[in-house]
């Protein structure tokens, strides 16, 4: 299983790559703070007030969260399109307890609208700048102590800010699972020509999706053992 310094250090990697290559402008590198509980001592990895925020948010429309969350630099990563990236991890005597992964897709492609020669002339981020594209935040939690069989899976995607939208997954996404992912599937180009040889460097986390989750549709990987 992954351990706390190695989460940490591999959202730093992912950070200076994509600044390497040019899809992240605009960057907050994650610290290592402590906090006492009543389970013990809670290690989280994150960005100043980043959970205290995004609690604020809530029920509140989208193109209204995009932009306070922007303007209060409530991002670990902004990509060249405007897209933001959050990742938070809780740790429970050194076992996961909690995270919050977000990718916060620009509303309105502002950043192409001030500089569209950028894009323009690029092919790489041809993808993004197409006229049909609908933007849609996508989250992936994982919550210990908030699971309910089948209803609220202990890992799980959710599209949209739609309050039951639960799918399940195969068990907590370390950093490189999570940005791979966002990648492939929306600056697919981009990936293929400057990311596609970068690998992981922390271990999976164990699954927990349950037997009754995984007779219905769910997201799955296989195991990266190191």
């Amino acid at each position: 299983m992954s351990d706390i310094n190695a989460v940490a250090q591999e959202i730093r990697n992912l950070t200076s790559n994509l600044i390497g290559v040019g899809l992240c402008v605009d960057q907050n590198f994650p610290k290592i703070s402590k906090r006492p509980s009543k389970e013990g001592q809670i290690t989280e990895i994150s960005i100043s007030g980043l959970s205290e925020i995004s609690a604020a948010l809530r029920h509140r429309p989208y193109l209204e969260t995009y932009n306070e969350l922007g303007s209060e630099r409530s991002f670990n990563m902004k990509l060249i399109d405007g897209a933001l990236i959050q990742m938070r991890y809780l740790f429970s005597r050194k076992k996961l307890k909690k995270h919050v992964l977000s990718f916060l897709p620009s509303p309105d492609l502002l950043e192409y609208q001030n500089e569209p020669e950028i894009y323009e002339n690029d092919i790489l981020y041809s993808e993004i700048i197409l006229k049909d594209i609908v933007t849609s935040p996508i989250r992936f939690d994982y919550d210990a102590d908030a699971s309910v069989d089948y209803i609220h899976p202990t890992s799980h995607c959710t599209f949209g800010q739609y309050k039951n939208c639960r799918i399940p997954v195969l068990g907590a996404l370390t950093p490189f699972r999570f940005v791979n992912l966002i990648l492939r599937s929306f600056y697919n180009t981009a990936f293929n020509e400057r990311c596609s040889g970068w690998s992981a460097t922390t271990k999976d986390f164990p699954y927990t999706l349950t037997s009754r989750e995984q007779a219905d549709m769910h997201w799955s990987f296989g195991r990266a053992d190191m």
